[in-house]
């Protein structure tokens, strides 16, 4: 009898992937819900409709299902965890989605990150959440062995609405190359682990499949990271035009704000860092995974997606990094 599999965000940009790798492997798979992303589910998926903020609900609902293995893909808080340790007490393996924003700001006194790797906590609040639901899985796990593998992404891209850039998620500077105008970022030359959501998928299937995966946490990336400086040349060699990066301070981003320009969170407690997390771990341990999209083909990839979905503003209506391009541009001039 196959394996019953509980995926919890079974729609998402890495879960699509993660369900159609377990289907392949001939997992019995079920996909819990609220039946709203733009992304279909796989059709020989089991749909579960609900939505977890709605508690006990949620919890009866995935007790009744008694299945075998869980993976949650949307956990995000200490709530969340301890809703799911009463959901699947009696589970082979849990494997909970965290973040590489666990760490802190990543101002880390070794290269690469590795996972034993403890800094204060995190200031960026979607890292923090994620700390402390690893931190009651992980505790569970030493107190009553709680079979729960953690796994940290940093960077995975894909089927998302926005795609990524150092200074946050937009697309609107994508329009910005097409019309060959330059784009705002931060030191060039910080590094990052990039990760297609399709490479992300044997990750997560490997952890049910590895008995050493228990309790065990993992940061989820290939043994090469980039710097952001290759990461928006290579999208400028998918689009066909090659534009100017000016690099902008955070000071001067901050206070050259608009409607039509914000910093996001994303760059403010993480992108600005170098992060480059090691990946021999997860190499070791779930010796399937590997990346075999590479950099270039995956965000061609994520390009297509986002304009079939017709994703893509037009930037003459987003004025606002013209006008931080032009007030670093003065600064330089004046010094």
């Amino acid at each position: 009898m196959s394996k019953r599999v509980m995926v919890v965000g079974g729609t998402g940009n890495m879960s699509t992937a993660i369900v159609r790798l377990l289907v392949e492997r001939g997992y019995d798979v079920s996909i819990y819900c609220r039946g709203k992303s733009v992304l279909p589910p796989h059709p020989e998926a089991r749909v579960v409709l609900g939505d977890r903020t709605e508690r006990e609900a949620y919890i009866e609902t995935m007790r009744q299902g008694k299945y075998d293995y869980a993976i949650d893909m949307i956990c995000a808080t200490l709530q969340d965890a301890q809703d799911d340790y009463a959901a699947f007490p009696e589970v082979g393996r849990l494997v909970f989605c965290s973040t590489a924003g666990s760490y802190g700001d990543l101002l880390a006194s070794e290269m690469p990150i590795r996972e034993h790797y403890n800094v204060s906590y995190p200031t960026w609040k979607y890292g923090l959440i994620k700390r402390q639901a690893e931190e009651f899985f992980l505790g569970k796990y030493l107190s009553e062995h709680y079979p729960v593998t953690v796994i940290r992404p940093s960077v995975t891209f894909g089927r998302m609405k926005q795609l990524v850039r150092q200074i946050g998620m937009d697309n609107v500077w994508i329009d910005r190359i097409r019309k060959g105008k330059p784009i705002v970022t931060g030191n060039p030359y910080i590094m990052r682990n990039f990760l297609h959501a399709d490479d992300a998928a044997a990750a997560f299937a490997g952890a049910l499949e590895q008995p050493v995966c228990v309790g065990q946490a993992y940061n989820m990336v290939g043994l090469k990271p980039y710097d952001w400086q290759t990461y928006h040349r290579t999208m400028m060699k998918i689009v066909g035009r090659e534009v100017e990066m000016v690099e902008v301070p955070l000071e001067t981003m901050l206070a050259n704000q608009s409607d039509t320009f914000k910093v996001s969170d994303l760059f403010l407690y993480s992108y600005r860092y170098n992060s480059h997390l090691s990946g021999e771990k997860i190499a070791r341990d779930i010796p399937g995974f590997r990346v075999r999209i590479s950099l270039e083909q995956g965000l061609a990839q994520a390009l297509e997606f986002v304009e079939r979905q017709g994703l893509i503003p037009d930037s003459d209506r987003y004025p606002g990094e013209d006008a931080v391009i032009q007030t670093q541009l003065a600064t330089r001039q004046r010094g």
